[in-house]
């Protein structure tokens, strides 16, 4: 009989903690400096390995994943490490996107299962602001995956992501063997206009408007009367 998503990953992190281990990604390690620092979103974030890793680097991190485990894992992991992260236990479907509200958005071994998802995810990252996306190709699936059990599916097709997300720059993309298994690796940024840029109009958060939103908010007024 087939279980839902929330308690086939509660089940797997319950039975395998830190199953890959309590470090970052590789990939995210490399790619560290080229990210936007201040804000950061860790999409499926697991047990957060790479969310603890990036507070240690200074970032500011929230992270979300549909098993309350792994996010027990993640806070777990963040208060032995001596790092404070935002962490809470949510479906995809169900998570609130900010507009321009993150410097940068990782999502690592993690794949939506619908391509709606992705004008969401990068209308929240600032102009500027930095995606990473790492997971499984395609040749590392060793099984069918049913509609029914689709949130086992993090295996990304040839070009999949360039196709689902539009409008970047890309700065690296990858598919190929590393260490052994087949995977897909993209690093990429949101372009910057000018005059928005100028006038700090990115900076926006979806916090309670105070006086410095106030301003931005003021300032875009003026600029889209030009």
């Amino acid at each position: 009989m087939a279980i839902d998503a929330k308690t086939y990953w509660d089940q797997h992190y319950t039975a395998k903690p830190f199953g890959a281990g309590k470090g970052p990604s590789d990939f995210l390690q490399q790619m560290l400096p080229r990210l936007e620092k201040g804000k950061v979103l860790d999409i499926g974030m697991g047990e957060g390995q790479n969310a603890v890793y990036l507070a240690q680097k200074g970032f500011q991190v929230k992270g979300f994943d549909i098993s309350k485990v792994a996010v027990e894992h993640a806070k777990q992991l963040a208060k032995d490490s001596s790092v404070s992260i935002e962490a809470q236990s949510t479906d995809l479907d169900l998570y609130l996107f900010g507009i321009m509200e993150y410097d940068s958005i990782i999502m690592t071994k993690f794949r939506p299962s619908n391509t709606r998802y992705y004008p969401s995810i990068i209308s929240a990252l600032k102009q500027g602001g930095i995606v990473l996306i790492e997971s499984y190709g395609v040749p590392e699936m060793n099984e069918a995956i049913g509609k029914d059990e689709e949130y086992r599916n993090f295996f990304f097709h040839s070009n999949e992501i360039l196709k689902n997300i539009q409008g970047l720059r890309i700065l690296f993309y990858q598919e190929g063997l590393v260490n052994d298994r087949h995977v897909v690796q993209y690093l990429a940024q949101k372009p910057i206009d000018k005059d928005a840029a100028k006038l700090k109009l990115f900076d926006m958060s979806t916090k309670k408007l105070d006086v410095e939103s106030s301003k931005h908010l003021e300032l875009a007024e003026r600029l889209f009367k030009k």
